[in-house]
């Protein structure tokens, strides 16, 4: 339930959470815990995005967009990530999840009207210039999401933020929106190598819908500027918390979060 309200709350997945507890809690190696936490965001996702999208804060075209251009970006950050080593990766990680924490918390405290200013300047864009910019950002957060082996969530969303102009409110949705075809893919393709269990997910999955559900509607209850400081914070504490992983750790970051 804690992944859920975590997800809802700041549209990201929640697997940095459902990973690290199965592995942890339940003894699950690491190939099944993936797979299975795909099924649990997949369905926390839904729940989430239908108390978004209930509040008008999803807009679905851009939501296509940004999954298109990151399945491209996926591929890329794939190839990269095989030149660097386990403590690199780690570090630039933990930097860059400090650098757009820090960033948007500045922009939670000091531009609290910023995402709204920027939105108007894109609004002047044609279609097509908005299109590409979108699928341009898509491309950016598969390649990080990738390379630097965390979710879709923890990067598209201050992407969309800070670098498309859109509302916090609505970046979350599309983030979640976003993530359920990936989510999707994800599962079928690991329950096809047996690294799904069901009856667990079942379980997990059902406190996940409902902390989803709680989640999206304390965010829909929040101002944009407050959800800007939390995702900061969250943020930072995730970028400590990767900094000070031990090296012998096998454990890895959730790919969906």
């Amino acid at each position: 339930m804690s992944a859920g309200l975590l997800g809802g709350l700041l549209g990201i997945g929640g697997g940095s959470i459902v990973v690290p507890g199965l592995v942890f809690f339940l003894r699950f190696d690491q190939h099944k815990a993936h797979g299975t936490s795909l099924a649990v965001v997949l369905a926390m996702s839904a729940a989430s995005v239908t108390a978004y999208s209930r509040g008008g804060h999803i807009d679905w075209l851009l939501a296509a967009e940004m999954a298109f251009g990151g399945v491209f970006g996926a591929f890329a950050g794939a190839r990269v990530v095989a030149a660097l080593n386990g403590p690199m990766l780690r570090w630039i990680f933990a930097l860059f999840l400090l650098v757009v924490g820090v960033r948007m918390i500045a922009a939670g405290l000091l531009e609290p009207n910023g995402a709204a200013q920027a939105q108007h300047a894109l609004s002047g864009l044609s279609i097509q210039a908005h299109v590409l910019i979108a699928v341009a950002t898509g491309v950016l957060t598969g390649f990080l999401s990738s390379l630097l082996g965390i979710g879709g969530g923890m990067v598209m969303v201050p992407a969309m933020v800070l670098l498309l102009g859109v509302d916090q409110h609505t970046a979350q949705g599309v983030s979640l929106a976003a993530i359920m075809p990936t989510a999707l893919t994800g599962m079928f393709l690991h329950h096809n190598m047996g690294n799904v269990e069901p009856r667990v997910a079942k379980w997990v999955g059902a406190g996940a819908i409902g902390g989803g559900i709680a989640g999206a509607g304390t965010a829909a209850l929040l101002p944009g500027r407050t959800l800007k400081l939390v995702f900061g914070v969250f943020l930072v504490v995730m970028s400590v918390l990767m900094a000070l992983k031990k090296h012998g750790s096998r454990v890895q970051d959730s790919e969906i979060s």
